[in-house]
C-alpha cells in the first residue's frame, strides 16, 4: 500500500500555496511593479525559497525545473531557455542537468552572472549497486556520483544562503542593508528548524530508514540516521539486492518504505509487501522547505519509534 502523507509542505503540491516554476513572464501588471526587482533565475524549487527569504520582494525568482518533474533528468523548454535573456544571475545547486545544458545556460545570456551556490560544500558519494553480471561501462561512472542533495541540510543550506546573499549584493549593492537584515532572520529560522529537528530525532533506537531514491543522505548525515537506498543512480537493485534488503527490513524491524513523489517505484512497492509494510510518499523538492523538513523529521521520528517498539 502506498500512502501520501498529508502534509503539502511534504509532497510539495499544494494547490493554496502555488509555485511560480515556470521562465515564463505573467501580465503586464505584474511586469510593471516588477521593474526594479532582480531578475533571477535557480534551478530547484526550494531555491527560490532561499532567494525570496533574503531578497524577498526586491527580488523576481524564476525556477527551471517544475514542480513534480524530476532535476536529474530535466531538460529546459526553448522558451526557458530564450527567457534567461532577462536574468542577471543564475544560482545553480550542482544538480545534473546543469552539467548537460550549463553551455547552453551560458550561450542564452553571455553577460548573466553564473553562481554556484555549493561553493565550499564538502559533496557526499552516492554509491551504485555492485550488480556484477549486469556491470557495464557506465557502472564505473556512477560510483563516484557525488550526492546533489545539498538543500535537505540545514547546514549547508546556511552556506548555500551567504552564497545567495552575496550574490544580490554584488547585483544590488545600494539594498545590501536590506539584504543583510533579511539573511540574519533566514539564518536565525535555519537555526530554530535545526533545533526543532534534533529535538524529534532525539533518542531513538532505530535510527535506520530505507528510501527508494537516496535524496536523503546530508539529512541522514546531519542527524545521525542511516539511510539504506533502494535505488542509486538510475538503477535499480538486482533480485538478489531486492532480496538482500528485504532480509534487512525484516531484520530492523523495518515497516515503511520511503519514497518520492516525483519516481514511480515498483521496487519500493515490492519491499513493503514482502516485510507487510507501506510506501510513505516525502518529497526533496516541496516549496515550503523549512516546513518540508520539520514534517518529515516528524514522520521520520514517528515511523522510527514505532519500528522500534513493535
Amino acid at each position: 500500500m502506498t500512502t501520501i502523507l498529508g502534509m503539502n509542505s511534504i509532497t510539495g503540491c499544494s494547490s493554496s500555496n502555488p509555485v511560480d516554476s515556470g521562465i515564463n513572464k505573467s501580465d503586464n501588471q505584474e511586469q510593471s511593479n516588477s521593474q526594479d526587482q532582480l531578475d533571477i533565475t535557480v534551478s530547484i524549487i526550494p531555491q527560490k525559497y532561499f532567494v525570496k527569504k533574503i531578497g524577498g520582494d526586491l527580488v523576481r525568482v524564476n525556477v527551471m525545473v517544475e514542480q513534480g518533474v524530476l532535476p536529474h533528468t530535466y531538460e529546459p523548454k526553448p522558451q526557458q531557455l530564450q527567457a534567461l535573456s532577462e536574468a542577471e544571475a543564475y544560482i545553480g545547486i550542482g544538480i545534473p542537468f546543469e552539467t548537460a545544458w550549463m553551455d547552453r545556460i551560458k550561450e542564452a545570456n553571455p553577460k548573466m552572472l553564473m553562481v554556484d551556490s555549493t561553493q565550499g560544500i564538502d559533496r557526499l558519494t552516492m554509491i551504485a549497486h555492485d550488480h556484477h553480471e549486469e556491470e557495464d561501462h557506465g557502472h564505473h561512472e556512477e560510483e563516484t556520483t557525488l550526492d546533489p542533495h545539498v538543500w535537505l541540510s540545514p547546514r549547508l543550506v546556511k552556506i548555500q544562503a551567504q552564497k545567495i546573499y552575496e550574490t544580490l549584493v554584488k547585483l544590488d549593492p545600494k539594498h545590501q542593508e536590506t539584504y543583510q537584515t533579511n539573511l540574519n532572520s533566514f539564518l536565525q529560522e535555519i537555526e530554530e528548524l535545526d533545533h526543532q529537528v534534533r529535538n524529534n530525532l532525539a533518542n531513538l533506537k532505530q535510527r535506520k530508514f530505507i528510501v527508494f531514491h537516496p535524496a536523503w543522505g546530508y539529512f541522514a548525515e546531519e542527524y545521525n540516521l542511516t539511510q539504506v537506498p533502494i535505488e542509486v543512480g538510475g538503477q535499480e537493485p538486482s533480485a538478489s539486492e531486492l532480496g538482500d534488503l528485504i532480509k534487512e527490513a525484516k531484520k530492523e524491524n523495518i515497516k515503511v518504505i520511503f519514497a518520492q513523489p516525483e519516481l514511480s517505484s515498483q521496487a519500493a512497492k515490492t519491499i513493503a509487501k514482502e516485510i507487510n509494510g507501506e510506501v510513505l510518499l516525502i518529497s526533496p523538492t516541496a516549496a515550503d522547505w523549512s516546513n518540508n523538513l520539520l514534517e518529515v523529521s516528524q514522520t521520520f521520528a514517528k515511523v522510527l519509534k514505532e519500528e522500534n517498539n513493535q
